[in-house]
C-alpha cells in the first residue's frame, strides 16, 4: 500500500512541476470548423492576444466535420497538458450529445476553460409579410392556413434548435425546412418560400442593415449593440426564447487546476482589451469571460435548456 500510496504522491508532484512549466512550447487551440467562419476568425483574434500573454504560439487548427464533433473527438483524446485546446460553440459542448445517435466522444470529457463571448441570434422574417412586430407576425402565422414554414443550415443548426424553441414557447405551428447551408435558406426567405428563420447575429447583420429582411427581435435578455434598433425578446413580447451562440474554451479533463486557472487568467485580461473588445463586438458578438466556475455553472443551464428542447421535439441527427 505504501509504494501504491508513494506512487500517486510522485504523480501529483510531477504534475504540479509541468503545471508550473506550462507553458514551454506552444499551444493549440482546435476550431472543429472550416476557417473563415464566425468562430475561426474570433477564435483567432483571441489566440492572438492569448499568446502575447502567455508569451508562447497559439496555434489555431481547423479540424471541420460532423458538426463539430471531429475536432471535438480530437481533443477529448488528446494529453490534459494545456497543450491541446478545444474551441467549443453550444454544439460540441451542450448540443449534440442529445442530437446524435452515435457520439465519439462524452461531454464529461472536457473541463470549461474561459468564456470568450456570445453571440446572439435574432428572429428575422421573409420581406414579403407585412407584419412589423412579433406580436403581429405570430398573430397572422398562427392564422396562416398550414401554419409557418421556418428554414434552418441544417439539421440541428441554430436555426432549427431557434425556431423550434420559438414554435414551443409561442405554440406556433411551425413546419421546418432544412437546406445544405444558409446561403439558399436565406434565397428562399427573401422569396417568401418559408416565412422565418432565427440565425446569429453576424450571419444575417448585412441582409438586415442592407433592408433585405426583416429583423423582429433579438433572442436573448437585452439588445445586441451590433443591432441597437431590434428589440430583444422580452421587449418583443417573447422572454422564454432566449437563443444565442457562444464561444468557449475547454481542455481535455485532469488538465491541472493550475493550467486551467491560468488559461483563464490570460483570456480573461485579454477580453478586458478594448481593441480586442471593439473587434468581437464589430463580429455581432459580445465578449464575456469570467471565472471557470462562471463558465461551469452557465454551460450547466445551456445543456438542460437544449436537452429539454430537443427530446421534445424528438430532433435527431444521423
Amino acid at each position: 500500500m505504501s509504494r501504491f500510496i508513494a506512487s500517486i504522491v510522485a504523480l501529483l508532484l510531477t504534475s504540479l512541476s509541468d503545471a508550473k512549466a506550462w507553458p514551454d512550447q506552444p499551444v493549440k487551440m482546435v476550431v472543429p470548423f472550416a476557417a473563415g467562419g464566425t468562430t475561426d476568425v474570433m477564435a483567432r483574434i483571441v489566440a492572438e492576444r492569448v499568446a502575447a500573454l502567455l508569451g508562447r504560439p497559439v496555434i489555431i487548427e481547423n479540424v471541420p466535420g460532423a458538426g463539430g464533433n471531429s475536432g471535438a473527438t480530437l481533443v477529448s483524446k488528446s494529453r490534459a497538458d494545456g497543450y491541446t485546446i478545444l474551441v467549443a460553440t453550444p454544439g460540441q459542448a451542450a448540443m449534440n450529445q442529445f442530437m446524435y445517435k452515435r457520439m465519439p466522444y462524452d461531454t464529461s470529457a472536457f473541463v470549461p476553460l474561459a468564456y470568450i463571448a456570445s453571440v446572439p441570434s435574432v428572429l428575422v422574417i421573409s420581406p414579403t409579410l407585412d407584419v412589423s412586430s412579433t406580436t403581429d407576425f405570430l398573430a397572422k402565422m398562427k392564422a396562416r392556413t398550414g401554419g409557418a414554414n421556418f428554414g434552418s443550415a441544417g439539421m440541428g443548426s441554430t436555426g432549427h434548435l431557434g425556431g423550434t424553441l420559438l414554435s414551443m414557447q409561442t405554440g406556433l405551428n411551425a413546419q421546418h425546412v432544412p437546406y445544405r447551408g444558409s446561403a439558399p435558406m436565406l434565397q428562399d426567405l427573401l422569396a417568401g418560400n418559408i416565412q422565418f428563420t432565427i440565425d446569429t447575429v453576424p450571419g444575417v447583420m448585412s441582409f438586415i442593415t442592407s433592408g433585405t429582411i426583416k429583423a423582429l427581435a433579438v433572442t436573448g435578455k437585452s439588445r445586441s449593440p451590433a443591432l441597437p434598433e431590434v428589440p430583444s425578446n422580452t421587449e418583443a413580447g417573447i422572454p422564454d426564447v432566449e437563443m444565442a451562440s457562444w464561444l468557449m474554451l475547454l481542455a481535455p479533463a485532469g488538465t491541472p487546476q493550475p493550467i486551467v486557472d491560468r488559461i483563464n487568467a490570460e483570456t480573461n485580461s485579454a477580453l478586458k482589451e478594448p481593441e480586442l473588445r471593439d473587434k468581437i463586438l464589430k463580429l455581432g458578438a459580445v465578449p464575456e469571460g469570467g471565472s471557470p466556475q462562471r463558465v461551469t455553472t452557465f454551460l450547466r443551464g445551456e445543456t438542460e435548456k437544449w436537452k429539454r428542447v430537443i427530446e421534445t421535439a424528438g430532433i435527431k441527427v444521423e
